[in-house]
């Protein structure tokens, strides 16, 4: 078997999961790892899927599904990764504020220094101009959580928002 990565963007319309989904079951693929989200309406999809043909007949078959469905559409091979998260916890950190520039990449850039690595981030803008975001990381066992603790909420007070980090439940990753 043979491992890629399918990455495929554009309008949300009813129908595009099934079909990708449908072209990988006539190849025998099986789909490793997902994630899918709608953002403005647009639809996009990140796939790790294992099959048992080249990434030519893979994107063979799934060029017609991205050309019904007016997909951007991408397959390249899925190397392993050399960041390992054996020896790491799952951890969220969720902020909440008013809306600014800069909330994003200053919070990220807290997590960054302490080698902390994003596996997952989200955000939401409410109608009030509420910004909310949520970032699940993994952290070193030797993460001093303390000190990660004090930078997130600097920098949260210093761009308006209450930051919380706390461990992961199982049922939340």
């Amino acid at each position: 078997m043979n491992q890629f990565a399918i990455a495929a963007m554009g309008g949300d319309r009813p129908g595009i999961v099934a079909a990708v989904g449908e072209a990988l079951l006539e190849l025998g693929g099986n789909i490793d790892d997902s994630s899918m989200t709608i953002l403005g309406g647009h639809f996009a999809m990140l796939l790790v899927v294992n099959v048992d043909r080249d990434r030519d007949s893979l994107d063979a078959a799934l060029r017609p599904v991205a050309e019904h469905y007016g997909l951007k559409l991408e397959v390249s091979d899925a190397e392993p990764h050399p960041f390992s998260d054996q020896d790491r916890d799952d951890y969220v950190v969720a902020a909440y504020g008013p809306d600014r520039v800069g909330l994003v990449s200053t919070l990220s850039r807290v997590l960054a220094d302490a080698h902390a690595n994003i596996n997952d981030f989200g955000s939401r803008l409410g109608a009030d101009s509420t910004f909310a975001m949520w970032f699940n990381v993994s952290l070193a066992d030797d993460t001093d959580l303390e000190q990660l603790r004090l930078q997130l909420n600097a920098a949260g007070h210093d761009l308006g928002l209450d930051v919380r980090l706390y461990q992961a439940e199982a049922e939340e990753l």
